[in-house]
């Protein structure tokens, strides 16, 4: 049976503003934001698709690609 109720990678980002986004990073850093509160934050359009907020990604301290992000609804 389908889950519709899970982040999908082509979910816009309004679609679901209560997940949680997940990173972990080359350098140890991990992170976890909520979905809304970091697209106001960095300004993302309601449109973007969550495989490319994914694709943007970069570390605050390093500044290399997280080797792993993910959208969930549980942080």
């Amino acid at each position: 049976m389908a889950d519709y109720t899970s982040p999908k990678p082509v979910d816009p980002v309004f679609y679901q503003p209560n997940a949680y986004l997940r990173i972990h990073c080359r350098c140890g850093r991990r992170a976890t934001y909520p979905v809304r509160d970091f697209a106001r934050f960095h300004r993302l359009p309601a449109t973007l698709q969550f495989y490319e907020l994914i694709k943007r990604l970069r570390c605050e301290i390093c500044r290399q690609r997280p080797i792993s992000a993910d959208v969930s609804r549980f942080p």
